[in-house]
């Protein structure tokens, strides 16, 4: 698999991100994003109705993503974002976490098939 049909996979924009940020390192990059931290931080906080970590977290999460150019990953980040800005329970927390998690995972399992083409390692 090559990095541009991955992003072809998520809906991302790899037009824009190859133009920011050279192959290599986006491989690089790829491989830290499924290292990082906040997705499970995310899961634990809200486990716990720490609903300002949550928050946090999923800010983070929709910024990597938007500068990986992975959009649909982004646009599931921003509502969870959103849905969580009062850091106050409320119905919309969960049906946007179930879409950001679906499109979170779908992530990882597309990158991580590429870097085990690719060679790479996460």
């Amino acid at each position: 698999m090559t990095v541009r049909e991955a992003y072809g996979k998520l809906c991302g924009n790899y037009e824009d991100v190859s133009y920011r940020i050279n192959e290599k390192m986006l491989l690089r990059l790829i491989g830290m994003l499924l290292k990082d931290q906040n997705y499970r931080d995310i899961c634990e906080a809200l486990d716990k109705s720490d609903y300002e970590t949550a928050f946090r977290g999923a800010h983070t999460l929709k910024g990597v993503a938007l500068n990986l150019s992975l959009t649909s990953l982004a646009e599931k980040a921003g509502r969870l974002t959103e849905t969580l800005r009062s850091r106050q329970d409320n119905g919309s927390i969960k049906p946007a976490f179930e879409e950001f998690e679906q499109a979170y995972q779908d992530m990882q399992a597309v990158f991580l098939q590429l870097l085990a083409s690719s060679g790479g390692d996460a």
